[in-house]
């Protein structure tokens, strides 16, 4: 066994040790360490964004600010429980997604719609300035059996909406959150089923 003095073992430790974080250095500062793949390149096609994208943002904010006011309907008239957490849940939720997709409407020098309630009832798949009406004036549990099936059909044309721009949209970040969108509306309108069944 070969014995080595105390500064010579202190050397080859260092030595080591410049060795093993020479080989965690990527090739090439130019490629992402997972893929490989050149980040200006990747960079591209999550910037790269067409009309159906823009469409898809300027109509799923007002469509979002329209269930951020169903949730608000929720507070001080649900009786049922999930009601009132489902509607809780909702708010933060959906003005994160306003604030994203307001940020790439911004970034593509596009307008945000303006809070305009009566514009955004005139859009397909949202609610009435009518049926928000008859939901202002309920309470209890007549408000939790009308105010269910209004927000099921509301979150269904929102995921119809992200399927079109799965189709059609070439950004990438929109199409994750499309995904995003269709997945936990599709479980909302679920459990909302399974309650009202």
């Amino acid at each position: 066994m070969i014995e080595l003095h105390r500064g010579e073992m202190v050397r080859v430790r260092t030595r080591l040790l410049i060795a093993a974080l020479a080989l965690c250095v990527p090739a090439s500062a130019a490629c992402a360490p997972a893929t490989g793949e050149p980040v200006p390149a990747a960079a591209a096609r999550d910037a790269a964004y067409g009309e159906a994208d823009i469409r898809f943002a300027q109509e799923m904010i007002p469509h979002h600010r329209q269930t951020i006011r169903l949730a608000e309907l929720a507070e001080g008239r649900a009786h049922n429980l999930y009601v009132q957490e489902l509607g809780r849940k909702l708010i933060p939720v959906e003005q994160a997604d306003i604030d994203t997709l307001a940020t790439w409407l911004r970034g593509w020098r596009r307008q945000v719609p303006p809070d305009d309630a009566k514009a955004a009832h005139a859009m397909p798949g949202m609610v009435s300035a009518e049926q928000l009406g008859v939901l202002e004036g309920l309470s209890g549990a007549a408000f939790d059996e009308s105010w269910l099936p209004v927000l099921s059909r509301h979150l269904a044309s929102g995921v119809e909406m992200a399927e079109t721009v799965l189709a059609r949209g070439s950004h990438r970040p929109t199409l994750r959150l499309a995904k995003e969108m269709i997945v936990n509306q599709r479980a909302t309108i679920a459990e909302i089923a399974e309650l009202l069944a």
